[in-house]
């Protein structure tokens, strides 16, 4: 059984001396490209392999030139040597399509997200062949094989569930490199196994400590002195990584976990970014100037070719251990209507307020940002904690499709 390393070593070998046969097999994560959409998609592909001895090509689903901002990603792959030069981004996947129509599995989205893969099944250069998400059903390729739609803490759990009771528990394969891997996303989006936890997080993770019993995390995971768990240690590792902005500009900080949709309205069809951010607007205006954010925000617009931008803020008060959430929004277009009331509009569901954290030491900034007559910007406290991004998105779409 070779290692996921060697895997993708040879996968981009083949891809190389166009010796790969057709059609291409995909699989990619949603545009976000966090954690559990990066390692679902490499997983994946060295299961499928493992059990079938198909090629797939895990996608990442960003510019390569964005991938530095995820540190955490970054630093867990490097772990295990696995390096950028042997991973894929979209701007490969037009010389992938080059031979023809791909099969694409999609892993953490059930519809293909970005612009160059939706281009692509526009126009018919992809067949969506497999789906596993745990992110609303929109409904979409009901032929798909599997087609595993479930609700879970980390989608990376439903990848490794369906290769473990289709394949891995009868042949007593459990590649530790790829389950380490596996561990990361798990732990992130849960926060070490204590928020958002359901029964295929907790089946993977049991799995998962059984195969890392023997010999432990290899990994950067090193035991503390003072005998703090291994898992502790490893998830501590990857959060910090995660967490660490230093050098960004503000624009980096709105990449580095961005989606992108197009809803489908009565009368238009209006295009909206969704960044979600781990730190609070008070350290945002702490960091940047008024002028710096209006600047980005508008150019945002522009750059990414979207009409109204949401942003959605994360974090623990560090005085109170309170955790939090914030839901403000950008945009510059009048023709649009339903944005003039998308905050009362989504009110009830988000549970908006106006008790915005740190608001004394920010007021100046938000005044400046709610000033300009060419644009508005709005902040609220968004009491409804429990709404991430992945529930955001359809209370959003269903306002804005009527």
């Amino acid at each position: 059984m070779s290692s996921i390393k060697k895997y993708l070593v040879q996968l981009k070998q083949k891809v190389d001396s166009k010796s790969l046969k057709t059609p291409y097999r995909v699989v990619t994560g949603n545009q976000s490209a966090d954690m559990d959409s990066v390692i679902s998609a490499l997983s994946f592909a060295y299961f499928t392999n493992l059990q079938t001895q198909q090629d797939v090509i895990p996608l990442i689903n960003i510019p390569r030139k964005d991938f530095r901002l995820r540190r955490d990603i970054e630093m867990l792959l490097k772990s295990h040597s696995i390096s950028e030069d042997i991973l894929y981004f979209v701007e490969d996947f037009a010389k992938l399509s080059e031979n023809g129509k791909v099969h694409l599995s999609l892993v953490d989205h059930n519809n293909p997200q970005g612009q160059e893969l939706q281009k692509a099944y526009a126009d018919s250069l992809v067949e969506v062949v497999s789906i596993i998400d745990h992110h609303a059903d929109e409904g979409e390729f009901a032929t798909a094989n599997p087609r595993i739609i479930r609700s879970c803490g980390s989608g990376s759990c439903l990848i490794f569930n369906y290769f473990y009771e289709s394949y891995l528990s009868k042949s007593n394969m459990l590649p530790t490199d790829v389950i380490e891997l596996l561990l990361g996303p798990l732990l992130i989006d849960t926060s070490n196994m204590t928020q958002k936890v359901e029964q295929p997080d907790i089946d993977a993770f049991a799995v998962y400590k059984q195969a890392l019993a023997t010999e432990g995390i290899k990994t950067f995971a090193i035991p503390s002195a003072d005998g703090a768990d291994q898992f502790d240690q490893y998830y501590s590792s990857l959060k910090k990584a995660k967490k660490d902005l230093t050098g960004f500009s503000f624009f980096d900080i709105l990449l580095k976990d961005y989606k992108q949709f197009t809803f489908s309205g009565k009368t238009t069809q209006p295009r909206v970014g969704f960044s979600s951010i781990g730190k609070s607007l008070k350290w945002v205006t702490k960091n940047y100037t008024p002028q710096e954010i209006q600047t980005t925000l508008s150019n945002s617009l522009k750059e990414l070719g979207i009409d109204l931008f949401i942003i959605t803020s994360s974090y623990t008060q560090k005085k109170t251990d309170i955790y939090t959430r914030e839901f403000c929004y950008y945009y510059e277009t009048k023709d649009i209507e339903l944005f003039q009331h998308l905050d009362e509009l989504s009110k009830d569901k988000l549970e908006l307020n106006q008790d915005i954290y740190g608001w004394k030491k920010m007021k100046d900034s938000i005044k400046f940002l709610q000033s300009s007559p060419n644009s508005t910007f709005k902040i609220y406290n968004q009491h409804n904690i429990a709404a991430s991004r992945k529930q955001i998105v359809p209370i959003i779409k269903e306002i804005l499709e009527g």
